[in-house]
């Protein structure tokens, strides 16, 4: 078998979608499957067991100016180059994870190319909260064209029933539609366990780019305020890209010593992602704490329960799909930081109520190992080679 991955956005930007391509491009190498992964713009990764293969911009940026700016259809141009690449290469499946308007037009020429094509949303891609200004779905050029386009894909994997729902809204047949989460190497968290030092202060991790309105940072002043009330004796480790800027906020300016924010914790030179020393940092936590309005599906909880630390969030898309209230977590009705900050200081206070969770932990998270997932990808594939 032979598989095209086509990753919308890639290395070296952070994120979820970027870690789930390259971990599944690898675990799919691992099992003898030929996997060349093409990409928008040049990466800084250097440990694939895959190939990377660059699309050409000049033809591709072309084909997208015209389309996108003046509604002309110059096809035919990117259909040369892509029927060069199909002869030479004979894929089975395309699989394309993570949309743009690019993507599109690639989807729009490979069927008339008579390609097998495979779509996995990611989130922003499928989207849509007008409350929040997030979704690619607000721009009516995007929206108008991914609309005409869904037909024309033969599968669409999903995250999660939230991005199932979405599909389904826009009149995605059911019998396209399966659900594969997101996944983790859950050997290589075992590998890394290290005993949590025990201590009166709470340790707290949330690992997310700085993206103020989508994961609730907005929220975290207000937050630090009542816990600052409550008297909790804290520690906070913020991970993720450009999350320094939350230094800006006075009080967690003022109370910096509670405070570790670090941007991605990346190594290049694992095999799988995250890195070891970000899963150390989870271990070496607590509780993992959830600010999102909305997700399509949260790796990030998925990297927690992994290591060990149940998920404390607000019941929000995304997040009640992974985390059941006292199993793996505790979700929070609403978004009321009141109710939150209680149960973060409720739980400093007594750690049986994290005692009490480790078989839901466990447990769930074996649901999301990458070697199950990916058996989940080969069957989808052999589906559309019958």
């Amino acid at each position: 078998m032979k598989i095209a991955l086509v990753a919308g956005i890639f290395f070296p930007h952070p994120g979820g979608a970027q870690v789930q391509i390259h971990n599944l491009a690898n675990k799919l190498s691992e099992k003898n499957i030929e996997v060349e992964c093409y990409i928008f713009d040049k990466s800084n990764l250097n440990n694939n067991k895959y190939k990377l293969i660059l699309l050409n911009k000049l033809i591709l940026s072309f084909v997208f100016l015209l389309k996108y700016y003046f509604n002309l259809n110059l096809y035919f141009v990117l259909k040369i180059y892509l029927n060069k690449i199909i002869k030479k290469k004979k894929y089975d499946v395309w699989h394309f994870n993570f949309i743009n308007y690019k993507s599109l037009i690639l989807i729009d020429c490979l069927k008339d190319l008579k390609q097998k094509i495979i779509v996995t949303f990611q989130g922003v891609d499928i989207q849509l909260n007008k409350e929040i200004n997030y979704g690619y779905r607000l721009d009516k050029k995007y929206e108008k064209y991914l609309k005409s386009t869904l037909k024309k894909i033969d599968k669409f994997s999903c995250l999660s029933n939230t991005i199932k729902t979405d599909l389904l809204s826009l009149n995605v047949p059911l019998e396209k539609i399966c659900i594969i989460p997101n996944a983790v190497e859950i050997e290589k968290f075992q590998k890394l366990k290290i005993n949590r030092v025990k201590n009166d202060k709470i340790n707290l991790i949330t690992v997310a780019r700085f993206s103020e309105k989508k994961k609730g940072f907005d929220l975290l002043p207000e937050l630090v305020e009542k816990l600052l009330e409550l008297k909790l004796d804290f520690h906070w480790n913020i991970i993720g890209k450009n999350t320094k800027k939350l230094f800006e906020k006075s009080i967690i300016k003022k109370n910096s010593e509670k405070f570790t924010i670090t941007d991605d914790l990346i190594n290049f030179n694992e095999t799988y992602l995250p890195s070891s020393n970000l899963i150390n940092k989870y271990m070496c936590s607590d509780i993992y704490l959830n600010l999102s309005r909305i997700e399509s599906f949260g790796i990030t909880f998925v990297e927690a329960l992994a290591s060990g630390i149940p998920v404390v969030s607000f019941d929000t898309k995304g997040v009640n799909e992974i985390i059941k209230n006292q199993y793996n977590g505790y979700i929070i009705d609403g978004k009321n930081l009141t109710s939150i900050s209680k149960k973060i200081v409720e739980i400093a206070h007594d750690r049986s109520l994290i005692k009490i969770l480790e078989v839901g932990i466990v447990n769930s998270s074996k649901n999301y190992d990458l070697n199950l997932v990916t058996n989940k990808f080969l069957t989808l594939y052999k589906t559309l080679l019958k």
